[in-house]
């Protein structure tokens, strides 16, 4: 018992350097700074991070700033290279553009001509993901090649919400129902159970951090969250406490079997490639959420009904 009580302390505190090096990728991230975040020695804290993250803080750092460019690179055609490398942490669009071509095999030049152009670039070294990998639109077809797949898309502003949530960060894929981030909701909503804290109102929300198709699946992170009064504060422990911004989004429901869970996934395709090109927004640089509806006509563990959030901000 105290084994996992002190595991769930040094979780907490890398929780807490996690979200500050997504918040400040544009900004330098020293090793001495974000060892204060955790409230550890640098000396030590290098090697906690490895140990617990699986990769070294400056790989992780390096890894995080070349996926979201890639990200931006296929949401943001407005924006030049050196933009998006000022905007991920880089100092100049050489460095950026050497590091780029090194992690997926292409210049970010010809990773962006991807979305004009059918023919496939290689990746280099493979790993986890398809040649230039896109869960924008798809990996098997062109950007404008329309699939009509039967989906409502509603324009809502959504509040923010206060939230408990336990962070899985060992992986998942696309379109692939993920039984340790199941485990991961049964952690908290358990939690807010034995406080009084689940209601009618509770919602139950999943934030995808990663495109799976960008950074590689073993290293993709989500959140299993639900949502809590105001008055709930951040503990040290597995279970954290964070407010989700408020703002414009771009909401897609679905009912699914969990065997058909890749359908979500080809419903998120139809709404980036297909819908949000035609809408007027871009997506912002918040991460989707995944809100949880239950199913009580359907015996437990049998149905999922969640609506798809996607954060947008005008073009």
């Amino acid at each position: 018992m105290q084994t996992d009580r002190s595991r769930q302390f040094y979780i907490a505190r890398l929780n807490k350097v996690l979200d500050a090096i997504r918040a400040n990728l544009d900004q330098p991230l020293t090793l001495d700074m974000l060892a204060g975040v955790a409230g550890f020695s640098p000396f030590h804290f290098h090697r906690i991070f490895k140990t617990l993250v699986g990769e070294t803080l400056g790989e992780y750092i390096q890894r995080a700033r070349l996926e979201k460019a890639a990200n931006w690179l296929a949401a943001r055609p407005d924006q030049t290279v050196l933009e998006i490398a000022i905007g991920c942490g880089f100092t100049s669009a050489a460095i950026f553009s050497r590091a780029f071509r090194s992690r997926f095999g292409a210049s970010p030049s010809q990773f962006r001509r991807k979305y004009s152009n059918p023919g496939k670039v290689e990746r280099n070294g493979g790993k986890d993901s398809p040649e230039l990998p896109v869960y924008n639109v798809g990996s098997d077809s062109p950007i404008f090649e329309r699939r009509q797949l039967p989906m409502d898309v509603q324009v809502k502003t959504l509040p923010a919400f206060h939230v408990a949530y336990v962070r899985h960060i060992y992986g998942y894929s696309k379109g692939v129902r993920n039984p340790q981030i199941g485990e991961a909701f049964q952690k908290v909503t358990r939690w807010a159970g034995a406080r009084d804290l689940m209601g009618p109102d509770t919602l139950v929300i999943g934030i995808p951090y990663d495109n799976p198709e960008i950074t590689p699946n073993d290293k993709c992170r989500y959140d299993a969250c639900v949502t809590v009064p105001e008055s709930v504060k951040a503990e040290d422990g597995e279970i954290g406490i964070q407010d989700i911004a408020g703002g414009k989004y771009a909401i897609c429901r679905i009912e699914v079997s969990p065997l058909e869970a890749h359908k979500i996934a080809e419903m998120v395709d139809h709404l980036y490639g297909d819908w949000l090109p035609d809408s007027g927004y871009q997506a912002d640089d918040k991460p989707p959420l995944e809100i949880y509806y239950p199913t009580p006509d359907k015996p437990a563990g049998t149905w999922i009904s969640m609506a798809y959030c996607l954060p947008l901000e005008p073009l």
